[in-house]
Parts: C-alpha cells; structure tokens; sequence
C-alpha cells in the first residue's frame, strides 16, 4: 500500500505467513544427477576447447617464426598481435569457465549446491537451470 505524505512516498507491506516457493525447495536426488551429467559434459567441453585454443596459438607463434614484422596479415585486417591477444582472452575465459565448473561439481559432492555462498540462501532453481555453475543467488550477483 502506498500513502501519500507531502513530498515523499512511504511504502507499507504486510507481512503474511508465507509456503516456500518451488524454487526455494531443496533440489531432488534426479535434479542433482541430471545438473551433475551435464555439468561433466560442459567441464568436458571447456578442457576441449582449452586444448583447441592452445593449440591454435602455439600454431600462430610457430607461423610467426623469423618474421620481423607484426603485420604478416593484410595490412587492412587485423594484425597477428591482435588475434594472439584475442586467442589468449578466450583461453583465459574458457579456463574460468572450466574453473568454475569444477567448483560446482565439488560443491555438488559437499551437499552444498544450490546454496549461495554468499549469503546462504536458496538459489532459485530457474536460475541454477540456465547457470549450473553458478555459485550465487539473484540478488547476490548482481
């Protein structure tokens, strides 16, 4: 209910007992199997990208050997600088991501997923759906 005072709003709430929402129920054993398959599938991934990734900077470097100038590529597209930067950034994120997977396996394995290790509330299952790895509810991440 809002009421009207001169020059400010004041916002009244009534407090009901409240039922615990679907999404703050604890996760079933089938839930935490089918995040846990898919979050190995997704830490598989990651480590395959990784090694892609490295791959095809170590293979930049090696195609670099003996030049001496930078600008190997066409002089109007990007220069090898530019890309071995943009391949370390991805390798660096993708190994995050896999870090982080990892963390959320461990956490499954602790009993402690689906709780936010920050403030230790229920994280809404909607939520870990779309970010399995996510180790923080809503309104702590953001």
């Amino acid at each position: 209910m809002f009421t009207r005072r001169p020059n400010t709003w004041r916002v009244t709430a009534e407090l009901k007992p409240s039922t615990p929402r679907t999404s703050d129920r604890p996760l079933t054993a089938a839930q935490r199997t089918r995040i846990r398959t898919r979050l190995v599938a997704d830490l598989k991934d990651a480590h395959d990208l990784e090694e892609k990734i490295r791959h095809e900077i170590a293979e930049g470097i090696e195609s670099r050997r003996g030049s001496s100038n930078d600008e190997v590529d066409d002089p109007e597209g990007s220069n090898t600088a530019f890309e071995g930067a943009q391949s370390r950034a991805m390798l660096d994120q993708t190994s995050r991501h896999a870090q982080e997977i990892s963390i959320a396996l461990a956490r499954i394995d602790q009993g402690t997923y689906g709780t936010c290790s920050s403030c230790g509330g229920a994280i809404a299952k909607g939520r870990l759906e779309a970010r399995p790895s996510t180790e923080h509810c809503i309104s702590c991440a953001a």
